[in-house]
């Protein structure tokens, strides 16, 4: 008799390499540790070979559960995948998502976005945490993280969102006292307020130029504020001050030369399968204007 293959087991056996322990993978599937450890058990009693080492610090793979992880991986992912397709054509997005943005961006851009997505899909909940600092997603257990700027996670799957222009401003009162610059190496001479210390060198145009900054304030609204203060001159983000250069509150520098732009990702694990909600609001936040 043609023995039926443990799809079940081979899925949970994914889980629990790519999350790192079999308590890790039963809170990802729901399931408490001592279920999963006897599902690989019997993984392993119908496969014939042992595909962990056990021990009470660490747990990592045979030489058969190597090679075995790496055949079934893509399959297990394609499973998923299909499966999520099909209920695709019949369910409707539901269950909880929980989404990491920068506080400026998320704050601004992200939340409105958010909102109007969930007046569409009745049965999603976000959990929405606002943070400078890059979170782990899988050890956090974030379904989605919005990131600005270059991305080096070979672990993270990303969808480009946006590009956001950056602009030069400063106070009408900061150029009444000290002038405006006329060009870009004209900044060496003006005070600069910075978001982080390590953001000391600016391109404008084919230029880069060393800025001497007076305050450091860790978060871009602080950035905007000091800025309105009159306490210096500021490189920052479009989204942060379209109100205030509405306004007249502040002033737009340079506005012929280039400046750089920012890249806005949406990521989430490579070890993740996308669910029905997931897969909604990724289109819904890429949509967006």
């Amino acid at each position: 008799m043609d023995q039926l293959i443990d799809f079940e087991g081979m899925a949970l056996f994914v889980k629990v390499v790519e999350h790192g322990s079999l308590s890790a993978a039963g809170r990802a599937v729901g399931m408490p540790k001592a279920t999963v450890s006897r599902q690989i058990a019997l993984l392993e009693q119908r496969l014939g070979a042992s595909l962990l080492h056990r021990s009470t610090r660490a747990l990592s793979l045979t030489d058969v559960g190597r090679r075995y992880f790496t055949r079934i991986r893509p399959i297990v992912r394609d499973a998923e995948l299909a499966q999520v397709e099909a209920m695709a054509e019949h369910a409707a997005p539901s269950g909880l998502l929980r989404v990491s943005a920068t506080v400026a961006y998320g704050q601004l851009v992200i939340a409105p976005r958010l909102f109007r997505f969930l007046e569409r899909h009745s049965a999603v909940n976000i959990d929405l945490r606002l943070s400078d600092e890059r979170v782990n997603l899988v050890a956090g257990g974030y379904d989605l993280a919005i990131r600005m700027g270059v991305l080096d996670d070979s672990e993270l799957i990303s969808r480009k969102l946006d590009t956001v222009p950056m602009v030069l401003v400063a106070a009408p009162s900061y150029v009444e006292v000290h002038g405006a610059p006329r060009r870009a190496v004209d900044l060496s001479r003006h005070r600069a307020i910075v978001t982080r210390i390590d953001i000391d060198h600016w391109s404008i145009g084919e230029e880069t130029v060393r800025i001497a900054w007076r305050m450091s304030t860790g978060n871009m609204f602080v950035t905007r504020d000091a800025v309105r203060a009159g306490l210096g001159i500021a490189l920052v983000p479009l989204f942060l001050v379209s109100h205030e250069l509405a306004q007249g509150s502040l002033l737009r520098l340079l506005p012929d030369q280039p400046l750089p732009e920012t890249q806005v990702s949406a990521v989430y694990a490579r070890s993740v399968t996308p669910s029905l909600a997931l897969k909604a609001l990724l289109d819904s936040l890429r949509s967006e204007p």
